[in-house]
Order: C-alpha cells, then structure tokens, then sequence
C-alpha cells in the first residue's frame, strides 16, 4: 500500500490534534523529533565523520533542531550549533525557546569558516509552514550550506523548499537525507523534489 502524503494544511491538523486531542506536548512532539534526527545523523557520522554543525531557525523546526543537538552533545558528539535569527526573536517560554536555552549557540556571522571544519550539517531552519521565499540571514545560511558540499540532514523538509509543490521559494537546501516528521509531504511526490530531499525517512513523533 502506497503510503500517505499530506499537504501542509492537512499537517497542521494532524500536530494539532495530537496536542489537543491526544493530549501530546508540543515539547514531546519535538522531544521525539530531535532524537530521530540525531539516530539519523549518528548513522551517517559513522561512515563521513567528524563534528556535527546545526544550523537553525526560530519556529519549531529549529526547536528539533536545538533537541537534536542536545541528545548529540550527551552522546559525546562534538556539536556547534548556529541561529540564523536573533536570539530576541525567539520567544523564552516556547517550546524552541525552552530547548534554546539547554544549549549553547553561536551566531551566522562564522557560518563558513565552521562549515569548512565540519562533518555534517543539519539543516533546521524552515519546517513546512514556510510558504514564501527564504531571506535574510536564512537566505545566505541556505546558499552557503549548498556551497560547502558537505552530507546535510534536513528536519522534516529542506529549507526553502515547498512542501506542497516540492519546487524551490527561491532556493532550498540540497539535502543528502531528508528525516520528515509523521508522513511525507505531498510535494515529495515531485520527481524533482527528490534533487532536495535526497533520501527520505518518515519518523514516527507521535507517541507519549
């Protein structure tokens, strides 16, 4: 049976009634999608090594990524987290405001010069909910990361990539795996999503 692909809308609906209806923490949400991406990531260190540099956002989609981090740096994994975004601009009492402060983050300004000393890179900037092109700081994160050549993780979907035609905002990440929280998106369909996504893993984040 082939599996299901959901729109952006219908993953709205999906989160909300998790957290709603079957009483799952949006912090437990991101909880389980932080360590299935860390699984991921400890997998593909085995074969390309070195540290682990996380670059994220401020949504949630950087909230799994501080997770990630975390759960890396507690298996011994060196880790450098960047924010793309202002410190200020994320809300303390959020779920990625409360996982922001269990870690350490240094700031976009020496993006290049860690890409250049790192493994892997884990793409945590825009989940889902992006629906216009990437700008800014982001903007120039995504460019460089693509530019750096180096094995990327993207939570969920690739920055800058729409989840619903599976075409580029404006420029996305160029993934090497692509580890997508509950189903994949329905622009995964695209054939030519898949020069964006790379490999795709479904990871199952609602459970208690």
């Amino acid at each position: 049976m082939a599996q299901r692909h959901v729109t952006r809308a219908e993953m709205v609906e999906i989160d909300r009634r998790a957290t709603e209806s079957d009483g799952i923490p949006v912090l437990t949400l991101m909880e389980n999608a932080g360590l299935a991406v860390a699984d991921r990531v400890e997998r593909l260190r085995k074969v390309s090594g070195g540290g682990v540099l996380v670059v994220c956002g401020k949504g949630n989609n950087g909230g799994d990524g501080f997770v990630c981090a975390r759960l890396l740096q507690q298996r011994g994994i060196p880790v450098t987290v960047v924010l793309a975004a202002e410190r200020s601009s994320i809300d303390p009492a959020s779920p990625a405001g409360v996982n922001l402060a269990a870690i350490s983050v240094t700031d976009a300004t020496r993006l290049r010069q860690l890409l250049d000393e790192t493994g892997i890179v884990v793409d945590a900037l825009f989940g889902t909910g992006l629906s216009r092109p990437p700008e800014g700081a982001a903007l120039e994160a995504i460019r460089t990361i693509n530019e750096a050549g180096k094995p990327v993780v993207a939570i969920d979907i690739p920055s800058g990539l729409d989840g619903d035609t599976g075409e580029p905002l404006g420029e996305a990440i160029r993934a090497t795996v692509t580890v997508t929280m509950g189903f994949p998106k329905i622009g995964f369909r695209n054939p030519a999503a898949r020069a964006f996504t790379g490999e795709i893993v479904v990871a199952d984040i609602y459970r208690k």
